[in-house]
């Protein structure tokens, strides 16, 4: 037997996004249940380093991201600093002064996103919410008594929930190999996942069932160069491996020639790198770099580590050698076309015949070359992974998911990874973005709910009348 029951909302996702959601509305007064498919809540975010970051102003924004939704940019900017609030609010840790410079261009502040999680798990169960984990979705459709009918699959058996909203949190689809090969052809279904396994698509999926465009580059993703090869390369070890200080040294592609311009930033490195034929380059960087950026935090109170040292003990292929001639001859042993790796040593700024797609990329520059200068000098092999994408469903600033012919789905909205637009190519934020639309999603659906039982409501009355005079 199918149990059924009903409610307000329901919230698919439970990371960062899911949970402001959930939370906001159930404080509103909205009946809401929040469906985990993993048997934990967190998803990716419970795996990040807690940095609430984004953009400082639209026009920042816009330089680093010009084919980014501006109308969503401007409403999650005017939202940062109420959410930056309600976030020290909870009690849970925040650091008094502000991060600049995240990403090269970012304002943030550190936070403990793991007790801030469960702070918002708490809310909202304290406001008569429920949370369900492992928990699967096998269907979305329209309900008799409710907007939607959603059938689900658990461990007890198939459910059915009639909702009239539903608020996508689903962490976007980087963890299918399927979506990633169908919208990332160039990278394929090989790319290293660095993420939850729980995030395959499934609000996608269950957006573009109900007629829903979809948003931004799907091809582009956000994430960090790891070594290759990787042992050991677990959720506790993922910031450990990443290559972050990558944009002061060059990157250079088997056939000894760089593939783009590196001092934009390891997250755009980490994309460009995933359209080179076999998705391995080696990152060259001096002995400066590996004492200063190779070993400084990425982020506030994370601790420091020696990013190379740490790689070498994981089995990366490496070398190390006090001439850069001595490096070259290493690397040649190893693969690299030496005698171009000399040229492009020496000035040569030809992009990688490897390189796949270099339109959007700035080429090469010879001020990078600039930075080999202390010796010892360096070489790691590196690979891109992924972390969440940044194409995916289309919505409006209310977080309204959007149809295809651009109109309101009325009931769905969608939050944080699950969002195509905001970032694009150019990277300007997790948390802060999931937990900006989270708090838009939430009091949007509430208000959506709120007034489809006064409609409710009102055809009951009406209908009463009608009866009463039909009956006299």
């Amino acid at each position: 037997m199918i149990r059924s029951w009903s409610r307000d909302i329901v919230v698919l996702g439970g990371g960062l996004s899911g949970l402001r959601a959930a939370s906001e509305a159930a404080v509103q007064g909205a009946s809401v249940t929040l469906l985990e498919k993993q048997d934990q809540i967190g998803g990716s975010s419970a795996l990040s380093a807690g940095m609430y970051w984004t953009a400082p102003d639209l026009a920042s924004y816009r330089q680093r991201i010009p084919h980014g939704d501006q109308v969503l940019a401007t409403r999650i900017l005017a939202g940062y600093e109420a959410d930056l609030a309600a976030i020290r609010a909870s009690g849970v840790y925040v650091d008094a002064e502000a991060t600049l410079g995240v990403m090269g261009f970012g304002r943030g502040y550190s936070f403990d996103v793991k007790s801030y999680l469960r702070v918002l798990e708490n809310r909202l169960l304290q406001s008569h919410g429920e949370v369900h984990t492992s928990v699967r979705i096998r269907s979305v459709t329209p309900s008799g008594t409710r907007r939607f009918c959603l059938e689900t699959e658990s461990a007890d058996g198939r459910h059915e929930i009639h909702t009239d909203a539903i608020i996508l949190a689903t962490g976007g689809f980087q963890a299918s190999p399927e979506h990633r090969a169908a919208h990332m052809p160039e990278a394929g279904a090989d790319l290293l996942l660095r993420a939850n396994e729980g995030s395959e698509g499934d609000g996608l999926n269950l957006a573009v069932s109900l007629g829903a465009a979809l948003a931004g580059d799907l091809a582009t993703f956000y994430g960090h160069l790891v070594p290759h090869p990787v042992a050991g390369f677990t959720p506790d070890r993922f910031m450990l491996f990443s290559q972050y200080y990558s944009n002061h040294g060059i990157l250079v592609a088997a056939d000894g020639r760089r593939i783009c311009e590196e001092s934009r930033g390891d997250e755009i490195l980490n994309q460009d790198l995933a359209e080179v034929d076999g998705m391995t380059a080696f990152l060259i960087f001096d002995e400066e770099v590996r004492s200063t950026f190779g070993v400084s935090e990425p982020f506030a109170n994370f601790g420091r580590v020696d990013r190379f040292a740490f790689a070498v003990k994981g089995g990366a292929r490496h070398a190390q050698a006090e001439t850069l001639e001595e490096l070259v001859q290493q690397l040649g042993e190893l693969g690299v076309d030496a005698a171009q790796l000399t040229k492009t040593l020496s000035g040569d700024v030809e992009v990688s015949s490897l390189a796949r797609r270099v339109s959007r990329s700035e080429p090469p520059s010879a001020r990078q070359l600039e930075k080999l200068r202390k010796q010892p000098f360096y070489a790691l092999e590196v690979q891109p992974a992924i972390t969440f994408t940044l194409g995916g469903i289309a919505i409006d600033d209310s977080t309204a998911v959007l149809s295809t012919v651009g109109e309101r789905i009325e009931g769905v909205y969608a939050v944080g990874a699950d969002v195509g637009g905001f970032s694009n190519y150019g990277y300007a934020g997790g948390l802060a973005p999931a937990h900006i639309t989270g708090t838009i999603a939430g009091s949007t659906a509430a208000r959506f709910v709120t007034q489809a039982r006064a409609n409710t409501a009102q055809r009951l009355v009406v209908a009463a009348a009608k009866e009463g005079q039909t009956s006299c």
